[in-house]
């Protein structure tokens, strides 16, 4: 017999409807049984209304089951558990270690491919199109959730499986080319046959899933890319072999490849108004290689941002190839206005000479100007060179001036606020589309990543669509937000604020360094990364500033009032940043931000664009969940109850937990 335990949180909404759908699904059948419990459920408390009614409607009675608590007896005797949320599955493995290996997500199995956004929304306080929803997206996992256990091997009550590297036979690769489902379903469900090949890597990626789930990701390079993106990044393409391009390749069988590398080339010339793309480079190093050994030769003179400025590694740094193979000379900024001078840079190209000006930075905050960049090769007689891997999202978007008519060469990463997959591109003026593509292929690299250029084509796609405008202008006014709420609390934001996607704060006056700043943030739940500012006096790995951006939070879902909480935590981290105890505090609200997924979205609400641009996004609002207030995230019982519990447990007493905002909603 094997037992069947759906959880949630009360246990009088998502987990009797899944009790309650699921044994509809089984009929009549007596090899399986079904309960539910909830991680702070008060017993003997009846389904929500809106929780009858729906299920009701799917012919379904759930009217007469009663709450109960998850206890030590319910994990024993249950083979298989299932949680709502992530939360859920980590508070079963605090409670019941023994439990652990056998506790998943309700919607792991749903579909294979994409691994993350999978929680169950809580419409608890919510209106009843909420719990139909909730009730649809139960009853859509319900069939896969079926075919697991019955598949899986029956584990004794009180028993864990074994978690020992397995290895895999030949019928475990041709078992998808034989099936209906195809070559994208590897191992049948999601990161199933990974976890029993090898669970290390498997439990790896779990644990970074929980960390992007858990943590308010700020790094200006990071996002969060669609599930469209990530199942063509995970398909059977990356099998194929295909040297050369599009009806030129050295390999037979191609034909499909074609298809996908030559729909990636075309939208990406409609996406940028460019003459001519190479969809190839596996990197934005690469794509900026291609350029340089394609339009100049070894020994030739170089002008370019300089690092410590706000330019790049490939931009002639000493370490880099491009530092190597050139003659460098390095503009840099204003060090009052912390902005490019461009009388300078007018002078510097007259000295120098260059062959090439390359522009384009990985923290530079304000708009380039490159018209006047232009302006400046042409009066050398230089290529112009732009890297906009940071920005392409934004040109796209039409939230930054283009590049594109006043360069000869441009290249970008499709990640960052591209939100593709990882890799690069090289657009440039037609005239050069030969040396490029014969620079690329065979000159820098061999046989393309296929399966990322079909990624490429749906995120190029996808930033054709008005939603992407629209999430790229909050993605500007998000950074807008966080810097002002930074700068309230006394941080210093380099040329005094952002036009783009990212800010860059001056920790010197607060006498931080930005590695100490870093891992501070990370112990609360913030990820930031350590950049030196211009003009710093600090050492190299431990800089005086550190870089954020908010692409990340941005397709999230979040708004202006959560960039101002989000500087408040930073704020309140670092300025507690001996106090463990205080960490844990800023932890457990960024956890509370993270963890739900936000009202307006559940309700179907728009505004500012993000909320649509994040559901078409992220597709049947499988998106990564936007905050929302606490205290709409679970019913006032719940949540005394909770609190109850936690007082118990840790001696810290419940009317802490009442005061301040938390009073205005609950009282005393």
């Amino acid at each position: 017999m094997k037992s069947v335990l759906f959880v949630c949180t009360g246990n009088i909404c998502r987990s009797p409807i899944a009790e309650g759908l699921f044994r509809r699904l089984l009929g009549n059948r007596k090899d399986i049984e079904v309960a539910s419990a909830g991680v702070h459920a008060v017993r003997g408390q009846p389904p929500s209304l809106y929780a009858v009614q729906v299920c009701e409607t799917d012919g379904v009675n759930i009217g007469d089951l009663r709450s109960q608590p998850l206890t030590a007896d319910l994990v024993d005797r249950a083979t298989h558990i299932f949680g709502m949320t992530g939360a859920h599955l980590e508070t079963i493995h605090m409670l019941f270690p023994n439990g652990a290996e056998k506790t998943f997500l309700l919607r792991e199995f749903e579909e294979p491919g994409a691994t993350v956004w999978r929680d169950v929304p809580d419409p608890i306080g919510l209106g009843r199109e909420v719990y139909e929803d909730c009730a649809r997206t139960i009853k859509n996992a319900l069939p896969s959730v079926l075919s697991f256990v019955e598949q899986s091997e029956l584990v004794p009550p009180g028993a864990a499986r074994n978690r020992g590297i397995s290895s895999y036979s030949m019928s475990d690769v041709s078992r998808p080319i034989q099936t209906s489902a195809g070559p994208t379903s590897y191992g049948g469900s999601s990161l199933e046959a990974l976890r029993k090949v090898d669970p290390e890597i498997y439990d790896a990626i779990r644990a970074e899933e929980k960390r992007q789930r858990e943590n308010i990701e700020l790094i200006a390079s990071e996002n969060f890319t669609s599930r469209a993106v990530m199942e063509a990044q995970g398909s059977c393409l990356t099998n194929k072999y295909a040297e050369g391009y599009p009806k030129k390749r050295w390999y037979g069988g191609c034909e499909n490849v074609d298809t996908a590398e030559q729909l990636a080339i075309d939208r990406a010339l409609r996406l940028f108004d460019a003459e001519h793309v190479n969809v190839q480079p596996h990197s934005g190093a690469q794509a900026n290689m291609a350029v340089y050994f394609a339009a100049i030769k070894p020994g030739d003179k170089i002008l370019t941002m300089n690092l410590a400025h706000g330019g790049h590694l490939t931009h002639g740094h000493p370490a880099n190839f491009s530092g190597k193979f050139y003659q460098v000379t390095h503009y840099g900024v204003d060090e009052k206005t912390e902005t490019i001078d461009y009388d300078a840079l007018q002078k510097q190209a007259e000295e120098v000479r260059p062959v090439m000006i390359t522009a384009g930075a990985s923290a530079y905050p304000r708009t380039i100007d490159f018209p006047r960049l232009r302006q400046i090769a042409d009066s050398v007689g230089a290529i112009l060179f732009i890297d906009m891997a940071h920005i392409a999202g934004l040109v796209a978007g039409g939230q930054h001036p283009s590049p594109i008519p006043h360069a000869q060469f441009v290249t970008t990463t499709t990640h960052k606020s591209l939100r593709g997959p990882r890799g690069g591109i090289v657009l440039c003026q037609e005239k050069f589309a030969k040396a490029i593509d014969s620079t690329l292929f065979p000159g820098v690299q061999g046989g393309p990543l296929m399966h990322v250029i079909a990624a490429k084509a749906v995120c190029f796609h996808e930033a054709s669509q008005p939603s992407f405008r629209d999430y790229q202008r909050q993605v500007v006014i998000n950074a807008k937000a966080l810097a002002a709420g930074l700068a309230k609390h006394g941080y210093r934001i380099v040329s005094g604020g952002t036009d783009n996607h990212l800010m860059l704060v001056d920790l010197r006056p607060k006498e931080i360094n930005g590695k100490e700043a870093q891992e501070v943030l990370d112990r609360a739940g913030i990820t930031v990364n350590k950049n030196a500012i211009p003009f710093d006096t600090y050492p190299i790995f431990k800089p005086g500033g550190i870089r954020i951006g908010t692409p990340a939070v941005t397709t999230r879902g979040m708004k202006e009032e959560e960039m101002l909480e989000i500087a408040d935590l930073v704020a309140e981290a670092l300025a507690n940043r001996s106090d463990e105890a205080a960490l844990g505090r800023v932890r457990e609200k960024v956890r509370e931000m993270t963890t739900s997924v936000s009202r307006s979205r559940l309700t179907g609400q728009k505004s500012n664009g993000s909320t649509s641009c994040c559901a078409e996004f992220c597709g049947n609002g499988r998106c990564l969940p936007a905050p929302r207030p606490w205290y709409l995230r679970y019913s006032i019982p719940t949540i005394r109850c909770r609190m109850r519990l936690i007082s118990t447990r840790t001696g810290f007493p419940v009317s802490r937990f009442m005061s301040g905002s938390r009073t205005k909603v609950f009282g005393k």
